[in-house]
C-alpha cells in the first residue's frame, strides 16, 4: 500500500509540477518579425487589433505553460521585455534569450483559429 501511495504522490507531483504560471507583459510597442531570415517586420502599438488580441490571450493564458527547449520554426516572432514570443499555427513559444541565439523555455498549445490575425501578419 505504501508503494502505491508513493507512486501516486510522485505522479501527482509530476502532473502539477510540469506546468508553469507565466506572466508576460507586452511593451507598449513591439516589433513583429514576419519570417525567418528576412528583414520583414511590422511595428504594433497598444491600439492595434493584433496587439490587443495577443495581450488579451497572454492575460487569459498565464497558467499551463509547459517547459521546453530548443527552437521552433515558422510563425511570427516578437520581442517584449525579457521574452521572445513566437506564435505558430499550433503553439505559442516563449524564449528566455532575445539575443542572437534564442532558447525556448515554455510553450503552450493553441487552436489553429487562436491569434489568427497575428498569425496572418506573416502571410
Amino acid at each position: 500500500m505504501k508503494k502505491y501511495l508513493l507512486v501516486l504522490s510522485a505522479l501527482l507531483f509530476v502532473l502539477t509540477g510540469c506546468s508553469k504560471l507565466v506572466d508576460v507583459q507586452l511593451d507598449e510597442k513591439v516589433t513583429v518579425f514576419l519570417s525567418d531570415g528576412s528583414d520583414k517586420k511590422v511595428q504594433l502599438i497598444a491600439t492595434d487589433p493584433e496587439y490587443i488580441m495577443l495581450k488579451a490571450w497572454l492575460e487569459e493564458n498565464k497558467a499551463d505553460w509547459l517547459s521546453t527547449s530548443g527552437r521552433y520554426s515558422g510563425g511570427v516572432y516578437l520581442t517584449s521585455g525579457n521574452y521572445g514570443i513566437q506564435v505558430t499555427d499550433s503553439k505559442v513559444v516563449l524564449y528566455s534569450s532575445i539575443t542572437d541565439k534564442p532558447t525556448a523555455i515554455y510553450a503552450q498549445e493553441i487552436e489553429r483559429t487562436d491569434l489568427r490575425a497575428l498569425k496572418d501578419l506573416g502571410k
